[in-house]
């Protein structure tokens, strides 16, 4: 969860994978507002590559700067950027990485905010919790499985609303990233180092995974679609150890 450590080794790894690998600009997308979310400590820098494509898709992003330490909090954050995002008229979809995806949900499925999102994109989110966050202190460990966060988040039916879900990770990523209800798993990003970690803190600035992001925001599954009943899913089952994800959804 603690992805900021190595932006500028990630940035140097980045140059060297996807080189052939652009990512797609899809034609005359329909217009609206890309909120992301980032990871825990990053800030927004990373994303600055992901924000340029998506303009070039024709819309408008706005990238928080959010801590991603105060899950609820940022979820409040959130949906006053949804809001400002409305008012300018257009869709709106959220894009969330790692914890970001966390708060991220938590608006829609606590706060309300479902019917005012078109689509949700968690890029290497944990959605059932990380056993990494349970050393942190204070509100950053509602992260830790078993979090009154995270019951609240997970209890009955995970995709919340009308909003389209989308879960977008490495293949060598700790967590799966699934949720019960509809959500489009997209087809798992080969590993750029062979390392779960340093594959998840590099994913912002990953063209593969940018293409995959744009792919999600224009309602297009690259993958496989699933819609587990609540309940269906334990804590258990979403995580790797040692980063050694399976390839599938």
């Amino acid at each position: 969860m603690n992805a900021g450590r190595s932006l500028l080794a990630a940035a140097a790894v980045a140059a060297t994978i996807g080189t052939a690998t652009t990512p797609a600009v899809f034609a005359a997308p329909t217009p609206g507002t890309v909120v992301i979310v980032p990871g825990q400590y990053i800030g927004a820098l990373p994303y600055q590559p992901m924000k340029a494509a998506l303009e070039r898709s024709g819309y408008r992003v706005d990238v928080l700067s959010l801590a991603g330490l105060d899950l609820r909090a940022d979820a409040s954050a959130i949906g006053t950027a949804v809001d400002r995002a409305r008012a300018n008229g257009g869709g709106v979809s959220l894009v969330g990485h790692s914890v970001g995806g966390l708060s991220a949900r938590y608006y829609l499925k606590a706060l309300g905010g479902a019917p005012k999102v078109a689509r949700y994109v968690a890029i290497g989110t944990a959605q059932y919790g990380s056993p990494a966050a349970c050393s942190q202190s204070g509100t950053a460990r509602e992260v830790c499985p078993g979090s009154g966060f995270l019951t609240t988040l997970n209890s009955g039916v995970g995709a919340a609303g009308p909003t389209q879900y989308y879960s977008i990770r490495s293949a060598k990523e700790w967590a799966d990233g699934r949720i019960t209800g509809p959500q489009c798993r997209m087809t798992p990003v080969p590993s750029a180092t062979g390392n779960g970690g340093f594959d998840h803190t590099l994913e912002p600035v990953d063209p593969r995974v940018i293409a995959q992001v744009q792919a999600a925001v224009a309602g297009r599954c690259e993958g496989v679609r699933a819609n587990d009943p609540a309940g269906s899913i334990r804590v258990e089952n979403t995580l790797y150890p040692a980063g050694k994800a399976a390839s599938g959804g």
